[in-house]
């Protein structure tokens, strides 16, 4: 079963050749095949995607360790959506 890529509609990008857009491949682990997140778009099914955001190349999510366990968690940098933040200017000093 491929699962159905859920990124953000902004987010722009060549698609994958390696996992054709999918944002998963198929891998031997110990003799079992399993799906896992594509390499080469991290899952997103897009490539040279340049608002994606740095942290978690646009999937909106991290995993992290907590207790000795991986968990999948909103990434901070982009509040889970995928997106490199805008970058905001200072507000302008008047003197």
């Amino acid at each position: 079963m491929v699962k159905k890529i859920k990124h953000h509609p902004e987010l722009t990008g060549d698609r994958c050749s390696h996992c054709n857009g999918s944002g998963t491949v198929i891998a031997d682990i110990g003799g079992l095949n399993a799906y896992v997140d594509c390499p080469d778009c991290a899952g997103t099914g897009l490539v040279n995607s340049p608002n994606a955001c740095t942290s978690c190349t646009g999937k909106g999510t991290v995993i992290t360790n907590f207790c000795g366990l991986n968990v999948v968690i909103n990434c901070e940098h982009c509040n889970g959506s995928g997106l490199e933040p805008k970058k905001t200017k200072p507000p302008s000093q008047k003197r």
